[in-house]
């Protein structure tokens, strides 16, 4: 075998090398981009639990003084903060993939999850009424 010979099988060698290097390259980055949208998903599903949370304890709130005003604030600030970190999430999520979106393949999860369980509790027999105690009044 000559030097040019040995060269070009030495090159394709390598170049077989590289092109397999590239290709798992490739294929772990699909997948870490994967693990990278159901993260972000998951961060959106947790963040918008939370807004939900905190608009619950706003509607419990009937301020009257300025210190229970300013705890409303508090409040109404804390759950508009929380909205902003579920439209990042989202907005993030949705620019590793513009076709495929964790958020809403989560959502869709959650809805067929909770379609099964109404269903199965609809086919549940009704739970037996309790008896009201005996009457005090004489």
């Amino acid at each position: 075998m000559s030097i040019p010979e040995i060269l070009g099988l030495l090159f394709g060698v390598v170049g077989t090398g590289i092109a397999i290097y590239q290709t798992a390259v490739i294929n772990e980055g699909k997948k870490r981009k994967h693990e990278l949208q159901y993260l972000l998903a998951g961060i959106n599903a947790a963040a918008n639990q939370k807004q939900i949370a905190w608009q619950n304890q706003i509607s419990l709130l009937n301020p009257t003084t300025p210190e229970e005003y300013e705890a409303a604030q508090i409040y109404v600030r804390a759950r508009d903060d929380v909205m902003e970190i579920a439209t990042l999430s989202s907005a993030l999520e949705g620019t590793i993939d513009t076709g495929n979106s964790a958020i809403v393949a989560m959502m869709d999860k959650y809805k067929t999850i909770t379609d099964k369980n109404n269903e199965m509790m609809s086919n549940q027999p009704s739970p037996l009424k309790v008896p009201e105690p005996p009457s005090t009044q004489e």
